[in-house]
């Protein structure tokens, strides 16, 4: 019996391209993944030659089942701003070989070096902070407010234990955009105010993986305002319940929760910033 072929025969050793309306592309075949490189290298690139108007650089959300490309991780992290989230991969009991304990320890070292996405910049994300004894943080109108830059790589979901199936994060898409920054609060007065603007989308077959670039498969890069939006909207969702890069707990346990209020505090407050505005004015009848 002859054996197998180690891989698909050389007719689909080249690119397959499409181009789609605009700027959008599609590609076909092997190593879909350089498509997704190339754009995430040609996006920060440009960015820099080209700045935008009051702009604090490049940023990028992804999901991925998993993701080991040296390639893709090193571009990832070369970014000013990025948060991306894989699947709750299994706990290290001995069962991880030694590629995947070094893929942890390099997307450890990205998470601690790295720059990570600042929740202030989605609104979705603003009222999130680390919880406490399982409890959300309870906040009064004189604490500052929460600002968290979430880690580069994190992680989402229940573990799987032994043979039994969870549900996992399965998309493989990558969004990319800008941080911005403006100095006009909603009330007229001086703040520092910051945003994410998403320019870009990448959809596909391919997960992050050096073995997809040997699988057939299949990326697109798209720009349609609608459809970015709709999957900002839905990343930071992803983020809101996500994990560090490789928790302690085989649960669906997220780190982050919204913030409570004291509205007792708050009603004070209020009641005397009111008393505070009523004797600043003279008040003199005729």
């Amino acid at each position: 019996m002859s054996e197998p072929h180690a891989g698909f025969p050389t007719g689909f050793d080249h690119r397959f391209l499409g181009l789609l309306a605009g700027t959008d592309k599609a590609f076909f075949g092997l190593d879909v993944l350089r498509g997704l490189v190339d754009g995430i290298n040609d996006h920060r690139r440009e960015h820099d030659t080209d700045k935008p108007f009051r702009t604090l650089g490049p940023a990028l959300l992804g999901a991925f089942l998993w993701l080991d490309d040296n390639e893709l991780i090193q571009s990832i992290a070369n970014y000013s701003a990025a948060c991306v989230v894989v699947s709750k991969q299994q706990a290290a009991t001995g069962k991880r070989s030694d590629k995947q304990r070094r893929t942890f320890d390099k997307l450890r070292a990205v998470c601690d070096n790295g720059n990570g996405f600042p929740t202030r910049a989605c609104p979705e994300l603003t009222d999130l902070a680390p919880g406490h004894n399982g409890r959300p943080v309870v906040v009064g109108p004189h604490d500052a407010p929460f600002e968290i830059d979430v880690p580069v790589f994190r992680s989402i979901g229940p573990r799987r234990v032994g043979n039994h199936l969870v549900p996992i994060l399965h998309t493989k898409m990558v969004l990319l955009g800008h941080l911005w920054w403006h100095d006009e609060g909603a009330d007229g007065h001086v703040e520092d105010v910051i945003g994410f603007t998403p320019q870009k989308l990448w959809l596909a077959s391919a997960n992050g993986t050096t073995s997809s670039r040997r699988n057939l498969e299949f990326g697109l890069w798209l720009t349609d305002p609608d459809l970015l939006e709709a999957t900002r909207a839905f990343l930071t969702c992803v983020i809101r319940h996500s994990e560090d890069i490789d928790p302690s707990s085989d649960l669906f346990d997220p780190e982050f929760d919204s913030v409570e209020f004291d509205d007792e505090a708050m009603a004070e407050a209020a009641a005397e910033l009111a008393g505070d505005d009523l004797a600043d004015h003279d008040y003199r009848y005729p």
